[in-house]
């Protein structure tokens, strides 16, 4: 039966991750590749499962598929044959995409084997016959046909070339448990007469065999036609000799001494296991772990097949593997001018550029699709959040992001960048790349939470001018206080300082900041001049003029970062495309959710909106003078002005909700509290942030031998060179960063009271004790 629909539909293939479920037993699928296929109209289940098989490099055996219904993310349906292929797409066949987790059955469990009964030991007689250790081989021959152990076989003199199986260590008395993996490598070699394709299959052979059974082996011959082999340790017999069969391509194994004297099981092997060698080895299981670390491959490979691997001999194989999975992170780079241009051409209205040094060397990209600089505008606050975070990757480099809030303050992305280094040129760049993408759809004035160091303090109103406001983001100032605090300062006592700065940054109130800097002063003056200095007009709620919603921090796009941290280990244009995916799936997932609210607000607004009207029942309202209220709350005496939405306690105008003085008020007068809260918190313009779609990409398979004179340009990876030791990778924390999140205890000194020595390392006499209290001598206003 073919299937009839009105529209394009796209399939959004999840592989190779798990789920997780939730407290309400909903589930959510994390990690993994995400692969889009179009569902054609006559298309059956079989035919899907091999577009699946040939998009993810797999086979259609084993395969299973499963989906949720629409609005149901607790029940998983199994897609077993073309009547639930059918069923399947025609519950999604008003959308224009459906999602798809791809599963490998798993295979059946093994029967343990019984236990066998411990033998009771024997004597052994005190000489041992040396004919009762070969085992007897039954190839339809008379036992005397059997060489002796250490006897020349050549086929040039021998009319039988019959392969015979030999036990290479008949003196090997090892009873270590062999490597599962290598036990099947064990008879790749049967001996004279037999046959290979070529000599690098007659190689690869041996280079297994060797490892199967723990020997190494030189080469004593190398050649086109011939190789010749000999065991490492100078006094075993070991050998072996194959050529090329005369008129053919077949390759023979000529001349053998099938046994080692070495004792070759109890030595140390796989010298010969190369990088490239070991990469094909690990393939499918890095491809199934991408995340599997040097170390677990290593152990895996001690344990499997006896390969003793270092840690950065097993980090260069997994880089060779990920490369033969992938694609060379080399060619992604060549790959970002068509990159760029697939992006733009699928996704009309969308930014995607990049530029090069004066070598052709990699320097920078931004991206950011039409989708989302659209919901930012149409349904998002006017509030955009400025961070990085460096990449793993082989290259290395950094990631510029602006991320928005919606008004379910959920994480939403804007635009992102790829830098060679973080440095204030490259912020200079990204925001008027950014300022490029926002203006095509209108003027607006945007409040910035961001670091004030990098340039950004300077290049904000450069480019952006008066369009725009910059708060200092809490978190990066209340670490560079207690950096540059100098003093013998207790941890408590520096615990106290931030929490005051936290709390003169809240107070919304003049009268409030003052008391919490007061109390800073009480504590250092020093540290109270650093405040003074600080330009408090840039993130005290007392004095900022932007709107930023009580959002302090720029860590807000900690979903976002937390992807970047899952792909940046890929070539840069896959983990750009892993990034569109993921920004694809989530304005999806968030355009159906949107769709099951029955509220006026988004859910997390409207619980904030029903808790200031449950406070409202206990606000008195005094007097009013025309359309300002005085009201009474507890002890407080506010005034309201409902006229301009504003109240005297700043909550209104802080959060964009009444407050419960504001409710108090208008709950009298007969109006509606949802009439009044900021527009930005319906759910109809939260609808309009995620009504466009982010559309796939196709996958981007340039030739590696492009001519240089047609005008393709060429860019090659960035010269980064990797610095000794891990990468460290700034981990962000879920939620609004807190003094607990940086201020750690610091090592006290007994002797002077100084913090980050102790007392045997204490240089008291040093001009260090000189500044026994106060904060670096360095004028703030200038390192802003």
């Amino acid at each position: 039966m073919a299937i009839v629909q009105s529209k394009k539909t796209i399939a959004i293939c999840h592989y190779g991750g798990e789920f997780e479920t939730n407290e309400d037993g909903s589930m959510i699928y994390l990690g993994g590749e995400a692969y889009a296929v179009d569902l054609d109209e006559n298309m059956q289940f079989s035919g899907f499962k091999q577009e699946i098989a040939e998009t993810i490099d797999s086979t259609v055996d084993g395969m299973l598929l499963k989906y949720f219904l629409p609005g149901n993310q607790k029940n998983l349906i199994t897609v077993s044959k073309d009547k639930d292929f059918h069923r399947m797409v025609n519950y999604y066949k008003d959308s224009d995409q459906l999602e798809v987790f791809i599963m490998k059955e798993a295979p059946p469990a093994k029967t343990p084997k019984k236990k066998q009964p411990a033998r009771r030991p024997q004597k052994r007689p005190a000489e041992t016959d040396m004919g009762a250790l070969v085992p007897a081989v039954d190839l339809g021959q008379s036992q005397t046909n059997i060489p002796p152990l250490n006897e020349v076989i050549d086929i040039e003199t021998t009319t039988d070339i019959t392969p015979i199986p030999i036990n290479p260590f008949p003196l090997s008395t090892t009873d270590s448990e062999p490597h599962i993996a290598a036990k099947q490598w064990e008879n790749l070699i049967t001996g004279v007469g037999q046959r290979f394709h070529s000599l690098a299959e007659f190689r690869e052979a041996l280079r297994k065999y060797s490892i199967a059974h723990g020997f190494n082996y030189v080469y004593k011959k190398n050649e086109n036609q011939r190789v010749t082999v000999k065991c490492k340790s100078e006094t075993c017999p070991w050998r072996i000799h194959a050529s090329r069969l005369s008129t053919t391509q077949l390759v023979c194994i000529k001349t053998m001494r099938p046994t080692h004297t070495c004792q070759g099981g109890t030595i140390k092997p796989a010298f010969r296991a190369t990088r490239s060698w070991v990469g094909n080895l690990i393939k499918e299981k890095v491809k199934d772990s991408p995340k599997i670390k040097p170390k677990d491959i290593a152990n895996d490979l001690k344990r499997d097949y006896g390969i003793e691997l270092n840690y950065s001999q097993a980090r260069r194989a997994k880089e060779y593997a990920r490369e033969q999975l992938l694609g060379s992170y080399k060619d992604a780079y060549n790959e970002l001018p068509f990159f760029c241009e697939k992006i733009m051409e699928t996704n009309p209205g969308s930014l995607a550029t990049f530029s090069t040094k004066e070598n052709s060397s990699f320097h920078r990209l931004f991206i950011s699709f039409h989708a989302s600089v659209s919901g930012f505008i149409h349904g998002c606050r006017p509030l955009l959040f400025l961070d990085s975070t460096p990449l793993n990757s082989r290259y290395q480099g950094w990631l510029l992001a602006a991320t928005a809030a919606d008004g379910d303050d959920g994480v939403f992305p804007v635009a992102f960048a790829v830098v060679d280094e973080e440095t204030d040129d490259n912020w200079r760049w990204f925001l008027t790349e950014l300022k490029l993408a926002v203006a095509g759809h209108g003027q607006i004035q945007i409040t910035f939470v961001a670091d004030f160091q990098k340039g950004l303090r300077e290049s904000l109103p450069e480019i952006f001018g008066n369009e725009c406001y910059h708060a200092y983001c809490l978190g990066y100032l209340a670490e560079k206080l207690n950096n540059d605090l100098t003093g013998h300062f207790s941890h408590d006592a520096r615990r106290l300082m931030v929490e005051d700065l936290y709390a003169a940054a809240h107070a919304p109130k003049l009268e409030g900041f003052d008391k919490c800097t007061n109390d800073i002063k009480a504590i250092s003056p020093e540290a109270y001049n650093w405040i003074v200095r600080s330009e408090p007009e840039h993130w005290a709620n007392a004095f900022f003029g932007g709107l930023r919603y009580n959002h302090m921090t720029c860590n807000f796009g900690h979903v976002f970062y937390a992807w970047v941290s899952e792909a940046n280990e890929l070539p840069i244009t896959q983990m750009v495309d892993v990034l569109r995916g993921k920004m694809m799936q989530l304005m999806y997932t968030r355009r159906i959710e949107s769709t099951q609210w029955m509220t006026r607000l988004t859910p997390s607004m409207e619980d904030k909106l029903k808790n200031e009207i449950m406070k409202a029942h206990s606000v008195q309202i005094l007097r009013s003078h025309g359309s300002k209220f005085e009201v009474r709350f507890g002890e407080m005496i506010d005034v309201v002005d409902i006229e301009n939405w504003d109240c005297t306690c700043k909550g209104w105008l802080l959060t964009g909700l009444p407050c419960c003085h504001a409710i108090a008020v208008l709950e009298s007068y007969g109006r509606s509290a949802y009439d009044h809260c900021s527009r930005y918190f319906h759910v109809e313009t939260y609808q309009l942030a995620y009504a466009d779609s982010i559309h796939p990409v196709p996958n981007v398979e340039r030739l590696l031998d492009i001519e240089l004179d047609d005008g393709t340009i060429v860019v090659t990876p960035p010269p980064t060179i990797r610095t000794p030791g891990r990468t460290k990778i700034r981990k962000v924390a879920p939620g609004r960063v807190g003094p607990a999140d940086f201020l750690k205890r610091q090592l006290q000194c007994g002797k002077c009271k100084g913090l980050g020595h102790n007392k045997r390392s204490c240089k008291e006499d040093h001009e260090g004790h000189l500044q026994a209290s106060g904060l670096n001598s360095f004028d703030i206003g200038q390192n802003l």
